[in-house]
């Protein structure tokens, strides 16, 4: 009886990471999270036939609630008053245009 042994993978001429790093016959491991979300998304849609990304877009993510955020009211941020920037005998401009001059 004669046991076939496995034949040894082909040397590639390049190192092999394009894209992703060359995982040498191990899992491959994606070092962008997007990267790895859009494959696992991809991965389930080809495995289920459904459309998975809109689930996982629609899901609230805890960068979505708070941060680095101060509610304030717009007395706070709106200017009611004169300052130097717009003194009370500036012309006053109309909206701005896509191309410019007077008409």
């Amino acid at each position: 009886m004669h046991i076939k042994t496995p034949k040894a993978a082909p040397r590639r001429k390049d190192d092999g990471d394009a894209f992703l790093p060359d995982p040498n016959g191990g899992p491959a491991r994606a070092p962008d999270d997007l990267a790895e979300l859009l494959s696992e998304e991809y991965l389930a849609a080809a495995t289920s036939g459904e459309e998975q990304g809109e689930k996982e877009r629609n899901q609230i993510v805890p960068e979505e609630l708070g941060g680095p955020f101060i509610q304030s009211s717009s007395e706070e941020e709106l200017a009611d008053d004169v300052d130097e920037m717009n003194p009370l005998d500036a012309e006053v401009e109309p909206f701005p245009r896509a191309v410019g001059g007077r008409s």
